[in-house]
């Protein structure tokens, strides 16, 4: 019988949770285990990664795979918050935590519009105002 981890412990362990794991130099991991099933994420993610406009499909893919290691991450940090594990087991699984934190970031990037795309759309947006409020004032 293993040994019930302390208050210390587990805030400890928690701590090491909720630091940031996007560290310099890290990158999505290779492979994660979804139900003893090991699943290429980074290939997957570069085959997203690289298209321009995903379609509808590919979107609903991205959102299956986001909920699911959302939900991965939170049954072990509950196993950690909970204390169902010991010290040392929880120490092994900040990794598991931490990769699918850098994988979760990765997959939630992907909706995001690139750095151009999103001076383009603000550029619009302020002309869009810019039209309305001469509107208003009869300049139009």
């Amino acid at each position: 019988m293993t040994q019930q981890m302390s208050e210390h412990q587990c805030t400890e362990l928690l701590e090491q949770v909720y630091q940031t794991s996007g560290t310099i130099g890290s990158s999505i991991p290779e492979m994660v285990r979804i139900e003893d099933e090991s699943v290429p994420l980074r290939e997957f993610y570069f085959e997203v990664a690289d298209r321009d406009d995903l379609q509808e499909t590919e979107r609903e893919r991205i959102q299956a795979v986001l909920s699911y290691l959302r939900r991965q991450r939170l049954q072990l940090v509950r196993q950690i918050r909970e204390r169902e594990v010991d010290y040392q087991t929880g120490q092994a699984i900040i990794p598991k935590i931490q990769n699918l934190d850098r994988a979760i970031n990765a997959f939630e990037s992907l909706d995001d519009p690139c750095f151009g795309e999103q001076v383009r759309r603000e550029k619009i947006e302020s002309a869009r105002e810019l039209i309305d409020l001469m509107r208003k004032l009869g300049k139009l």
